[in-house]
């Protein structure tokens, strides 16, 4: 009986073993095919739909909606240089440039560009256009065009062009005033001449000015790559609506460095609408030149930070008859206000200023010092600016 009961157990404890191996082999092979796939399956890949994969991983549709609408501008103008034969024979022959014409040749530059109308209306930086003498435009399709320059603005450092055609991909404006820091934007154009590129970044500022690029500041500052060619191209939202035009970097070598700006698609879109109807930009001016009180050390500005005046428009001209001078503005008066609005900079000032309307005088507060006495009043002046 003892030999029976022991040739029992042996028999459930191999079966009880053998279905463990069975059923541990099974688990382990599931698991091994949910890890790695099937051994006689190599590498398994699930497939993402495309479109899915697009609206959570991937801005190709908002480049896909922009791209056909940024070209690439050439312009070609001609510049003149002296003869070599004119450096060293003009001097001994005393003739200076007599008999030794100058030398011409021509200077290519190359930069980017914005289709903003379906009848060809392209909006580029004015220095990549400026004195040339040819400007071609070639879209992404493969298309060239001569283009027609309809007006361009050193102050904001934008121009617009023409080409003919009909039905062209355009790029939708959308409202800067919307956009906010930390915001995605990519940045498109042809870096380098090396062809139509796709960089990516954030917005890492807004309202930037007091850079000393231009005359009239109010960039977005994004981190997204800008390098030299990408000047006049488009930087848009990740929908693909234009939310910039790509203008400068900010670079001690030349290259890319993490700050590049762009002039704001509401300013670029009112600009580009006068370029269009009048081939100039107009803007209001009161007829009087500032500074910023921190920008020349004077007895005046030194005398107003001591009092602990920092912030405003300090005049140091007064333009004879023009609006100012006739409103009774003088020499060393700081505009802290205009509307009620306070003007932190010269900049401000003249943002403001050419911004409004010619028809509307302008309510100025400012703070007016009695060179003599030193005495400190305040002053308001009603100025109706003018057009230039």
């Amino acid at each position: 009986m003892s030999t029976n009961n022991s040739i029992f157990k042996i028999v459930i404890s191999a079966c009880l073993a053998l279905g463990i191996g069975f059923g541990g082999g099974f688990s382990l092979g599931q698991l091994y095919s949910s890890q790695f796939g099937s051994p006689s399956e190599d590498f398994q890949v699930v497939k993402t739909p495309r479109r899915m994969l697009s609206s959570t991983i991937s801005y190709a549709p908002a480049v896909d909606k922009a791209n056909s609408a940024v070209v690439n501008v050439f312009s070609e103008k001609t510049v003149r240089s002296i003869s070599p034969l004119q450096l060293f024979w003009g001097d001994i022959l005393n003739q200076n440039s007599y008999g030794f014409p100058p030398v011409s040749r021509s200077q290519r530059s190359l930069g980017s560009g914005v289709i903003i109308s379906k009848d060809g209306y392209v909006l580029t930086n004015s220095h990549v256009i400026r004195d040339a003498s040819k400007i071609q435009v070639a879209l992404s399709s493969g298309k060239e065009f001569n283009a027609k320059l309809i007006g361009a603005d050193s102050k904001t450092d934008l121009a617009l062009l023409k080409i003919e055609d009909k039905n062209l991909p355009h790029i939708p404006f959308a409202d800067s005033e919307q956009v906010e820091t930390g915001d995605v934007v990519l940045a498109i154009g042809n870096p380098f001449g090396i062809g139509q590129t796709v960089t990516m970044g954030i917005v890492s500022a807004k309202k930037r000015e007091n850079l000393g690029l231009l005359d009239y500041e109010d960039f977005i500052q994004t981190d997204a790559a800008i390098n030299p060619g990408n000047s006049g191209g488009a930087l848009v939202d990740s929908k693909g609506n234009l939310i910039g035009i790509n203008t400068a970097l900010f670079s001690k070598s030349g290259g890319y460095q993490g700050i590049g700006f762009a002039v704001p698609s509401n300013l670029a879109k009112k600009i580009a609408e006068d370029l269009r109807k009048n081939g100039k930009v107009k803007r209001s001016f009161l007829g009087v030149s500032v500074i910023n009180l921190q920008e020349e050390i004077n007895p005046l500005t030194a005398y107003l930070l001591k009092k602990g005046y920092e912030r405003g428009a300090l005049v140091i001209k007064v333009q004879q008859n023009g609006p100012a001078d006739r409103a009774g503005v003088k020499q060393g008066t700081l505009i802290t206000k205009v509307n009620n609005i306070q003007i932190e900079s010269s900049e401000k000032l003249f943002k403001l200023v050419s911004e409004s309307s010619p028809e509307k005088a302008l309510d100025i507060q400012a703070i007016v010092v009695d060179i003599e006495t030193g005495k400190i009043s305040k002053e308001n002046y009603s100025v109706k600016p003018q057009v230039n």
